[in-house]
């Protein structure tokens, strides 16, 4: 065993409604990371408040509070203010990449995507 055997995974909170999308996503990572789920925007709030992930994965079309507020709202908080975010959505328009970037997205992704362009783009970011 080498050092890096004992390291914790990283930890992604991916925060999508479509359930599909969601499973999709999951799959996609947890063989590398450790990965929570959240439906709507309030679950996936209190969340990332439990949890202080690494990165989060957000939609931005969600019941409950959609992915903008949330977005900013996680710059607001002392522990998640430095987390990195990755938006994914289907949302494809400059106006709406621009408007994730500026409430604190560290990447905007349109969907649908391939999976490695996925993958790849949350190591980075991690």
């Amino acid at each position: 065993m080498n050092e890096g055997d004992f390291m914790d995974k990283k930890k992604v909170l991916i925060i999508e409604d479509d359930r599909n999308i969601l499973e999709a996503q999951a799959m996609i990572l947890q063989s590398e990371f450790d990965v929570y789920k959240a439906s709507n925007g309030d679950v996936g709030f209190a969340l990332a408040k439990k949890t202080k992930p690494d990165l989060i994965v957000l939609d931005l079309m969600l019941p409950k509070r959609g992915g903008y507020d949330l977005c900013f709202s996680f710059r607001q908080e002392e522990e998640l203010k430095n987390t990195k975010i990755l938006m994914v959505t289907a949302l494809g328009q400059e106006i709406d990449k621009k408007k994730g970037l500026m409430v604190g997205a560290d990447h905007y992704m349109t969907k649908p995507f391939e999976v490695d362009e996925f993958l790849n783009k949350v190591r980075e970011l991690i």
